[in-house]
């Protein structure tokens, strides 16, 4: 039997790096995701399909996805040996949360070998060992969003919330394709927090007030004061030094071109953007973009979070 999970990465509309010092965060599902493969086998293997790992540094042990699957099995109280095969969509280091999906897929596929479906609290605490191994002090949110998918709300040491709009809002999501580490840009966050804690203080209390009015705002079909509110959480990230040229000159190009908004989406220091448009123009800047060589497409929300199948 062969066990398949699929999971998507993420977009953050509002509140990132902000997030992991306690303010509220709004993220959302994208149509790219993960696909982990288990089956069992005489040796443990783990497979990357289209990815390039460096052979001369990689060390099995530091393997995300060997980590959350030796701690799937300690959950299950299983020893079994497992062959592992991962594909993706979502690029390595572009701020759209692989890192998550591939420990939310991990986790939800060696489970279902076993005939057992995770409720959504024990996937997120296996899936966040992996994704702790990588970024440090992960917030939650991106492994959050990646299994339950859509809109939702969410605020470190809370139960993240599903938010149901009556439409289906379309974002432009555009991957600079200059990769970072998220880790780095956390620690670059928090160092900036020691050296000014009154006035980082502050900028968290704006970032929980503003996350809200944006969500009014979307709820109210509001992509005007969505748009502004994009380029005031942009404008803070770069204050920060997060930003980077080549994100910098999509965002320009994105207000040129009719945008409402756009800004660095995830981690910074490159990544990738988001941008919300009037329909009319939502084309014409994915053209755009693609054009100067940027991996561009929009996104409708809600898409779905995890999903889990089996093949005999």
């Amino acid at each position: 039997m062969i066990s398949i999970a699929e999971a998507p990465g993420k977009i953050i509309l509002t509140g990132e790096h902000f997030v992991v010092h306690g303010s509220q965060a709004l993220a959302a599902a994208i149509n790219k995701n993960i696909r982990i493969s288990s089956s069992f086998s005489s040796q443990n293997t783990i497979k990357y399909k289209n990815q390039k790992i460096s052979l001369a540094n990689y060390n099995i042990k530091n393997d995300p996805v060997y980590i959350v699957r030796n701690k799937t099995l300690e959950y299950l109280g299983k020893k079994n040996t497992l062959s592992i095969n991962i594909e993706s969509n979502i690029p390595r280091g572009s701020g759209l949360g692989s890192s998550s999906a591939l420990c939310v897929a991990t986790a939800a596929s060696v489970a279902s070998l076993f005939n057992t479906k995770l409720d959504r609290k024990t996937l997120f605490n296996l899936a966040m060992h992996g994704e702790k191994k990588i970024h440090g002090n992960p917030s939650g949110i991106d492994v959050a969003t990646s299994i339950m998918g859509g809109l939702i709300s969410f605020r470190k040491g809370y139960d993240p919330k599903r938010i149901n709009l009556k439409y289906n809002p379309e974002l432009i999501v555009s991957i600079s394709g200059k990769r970072r580490k998220t880790s780095n840009m956390i620690n670059k966050f928090t160092n900036l927090r020691n050296e000014k804690p009154y006035s980082f203080h502050s900028l968290v209390n704006s970032s929980n007030t503003l996350t809200k009015k944006t969500l009014s705002a979307l709820s109210q079909k509001d992509y005007l004061s969505v748009g502004s509110y994009f380029n005031f959480f942009n404008s803070t990230l770069n204050y920060f030094g997060l930003s980077s040229t080549v994100t910098d000159n999509m965002i320009e190009k994105c207000l040129e071109l009719g945008s409402y908004g756009a800004k660095i989406t995830g981690g910074g220091g490159g990544g990738s953007i988001i941008a919300i448009s009037p329909s009319k123009y939502i084309n014409v800047i994915i053209d755009e973009l693609n054009n100067m060589n940027f991996e561009t497409f929009s996104v409708k929300i809600p898409q779905q979070g995890v999903k889990v199948w089996s093949i005999n």
